[in-house]
């Protein structure tokens, strides 16, 4: 071999060299850029889109798809492509398994028997086709990378893209356990909250039957006390008729009459009976409406007016919003009536109320609960002057077990039940607004037309 074919051989050599070292360097950047985008997306259609913006840039090529091989069904459905607007159908696994079982780079989908009636449905526009089938811990895919152009793959393009899929197979394995790691710690702190939960409303339900209980004790001897103070104030009628005769009588006795000022004496006392048997007829009320509460038929439903159920709730929440805020009710003329259960509904306002309350950080707080009585539909507008919420937070009010307050204050479940409650019975339930100047809460029912 003479010199000048030794330098051409070793010419060749270097220039070959230099391909598989750019080809390294091709595959390397794309593994890198790869494992950037499965490492900071946090779902697997957000890793597939990330990963065709890689291939793109590293892969010319017209349209890349990723398809769920489900062996339980025996069927392949893409679950992303690059081209957005497009609708897939499934097809039968062992209809594709001599294009889905290793790799394949078809030069020319026409020479394919079938393409059309199968795989030409997903890639319509594709004349040359390069397929790849992934496996990973949990799942089995195929790859399809297409072009419009016949012949668009060289072989060097194929090498790279099956070096990148098998990186690309082991770090979705990696993925998937961590997202059933972060699922599992998802699932054991729902847990831990549920528990919490059913720790908290076994505490209501047994306060309930006390507090029934207890308000059921307690009407015996406020039955005594009303009936004793209407005695006495037909007995104070007689006392006073008595006191005026006795006046009469004599000087000395209208010296004494004067001297103890037995008229203001007379008139106060009947005063003060009139303000104890008042609060005799609140009292009796009030453990009324605790023993309604606290009633454990929670399924019926009564045609009742709207009105009252409000007066109902705000009956049970006034003696702890009276040192925190101000509560203004303002009973709606038009007297709308409602198909719900009393007890249900109350719990509603009790909840929205109550937030309300907690939300307030000085003492001007006013809460104003107004109704529109409509047609067919009545709306109820709680309104507070508390300091909002921001944006983030007023998204997910109504998620289960969400709550801004300490461990321990809330069980997050106030205002999804509540929900719940206004959508079982055909209603609206949502956060109409809310900034620096307070919220209002809308509360939509059907109304019962006679």
């Amino acid at each position: 071999m003479t010199d000048v074919e030794k330098l051409h051989e070793t010419i060749q050599k270097l220039r070959y060299e230099n391909s598989q070292l750019q080809r390294f360097k091709q595959v390397n950047q794309l593994m890198l850029n790869g494992l950037d985008a499965i490492m900071t997306s946090m779902h697997r259609s957000e890793v597939f889109a990330r990963l065709f913006e890689v291939i793109g840039e590293i892969l010319p090529c017209d349209q890349i798809l990723i398809a769920h091989h489900n062996e339980e069904q025996s069927t392949v459905i893409p679950v992303c492509c690059s081209t957005e607007g497009m609708s897939f159908k499934p097809l039968r696994y062992t209809d594709l398994t001599n294009v889905f079982e290793e790799t394949m780079n078809i030069f020319n989908v026409a020479l394919i028997p079938g393409w059309k009636a199968h795989l030409g449905g997903w890639l319509p526009d594709a004349n040359s086709v390069l397929i790849h089938p992934i496996s990973t811990s949990q799942a089995k895919y195929i790859w399809l990378i297409s072009d419009k152009h016949i012949g668009a793959f060289s072989k060097q393009y194929e090498d790279i893209f099956v070096s990148f899929s098998a990186f690309v197979a082991n770090t979705l394995s990696h993925f998937e356990q961590r997202s059933l790691i972060r699922e599992r710690e998802t699932l054991l702190e729902e847990r831990g909250r549920i528990e919490k939960s059913m720790i908290h409303q076994e505490k209501m339900a047994a306060l309930g039957q006390l507090a029934a209980g207890v308000a059921h004790e307690l009407n015996n001897p406020l039955g005594f006390i009303n009936s004793n103070l209407a005695s006495l104030q037909d007995y104070l009628g007689d006392i006073s008729e008595f006191v005026s005769q006795a006046v009469k009588s004599s000087e000395s006795m209208t010296a004494l009459h004067k001297k103890m000022d037995m008229d203001y004496i007379l008139t106060d006392t009947d005063d003060l009976i009139d303000e104890s048997l008042e609060g005799i007829r609140r009292s009796t009320d009030i453990i009324a409406n605790l023993k309604s509460f606290s009633h454990p038929d929670e399924k019926t439903r009564v045609n009742l007016e709207l009105n009252a159920v409000i007066e109902l709730a705000l009956t049970i929440i006034r003696t702890q919003a009276k040192t925190v805020v101000d509560i203004d009710f303002t009973p709606c003329e038009a007297k709308p009536v409602i198909h719900v259960n009393a007890n249900q509904l109350a719990q509603v306002f009790i909840n929205i109320v109550t937030n309300a309350m907690q939300a307030m950080t000085d003492n001007n707080g006013r809460i104003t609960i107004t109704i529109v009585a409509e047609k067919t539909a009545v709306n109820c507008r709680i309104r507070d002057n508390g300091p909002g919420m921001p944006a983030a937070v007023a998204a997910r009010i109504f998620d289960p077990f969400f709550t801004t307050k300490t461990v321990g204050m809330g069980t997050g479940l106030g205002l999804s039940i509540s929900k719940a409650i206004i959508e079982k019975y055909g209603g609206e339930l949502h956060l109409e607004s809310s900034s620096a100047k307070g919220s209002c809460f809308l509360i939509r029912l059907p109304r019962i037309i006679d």
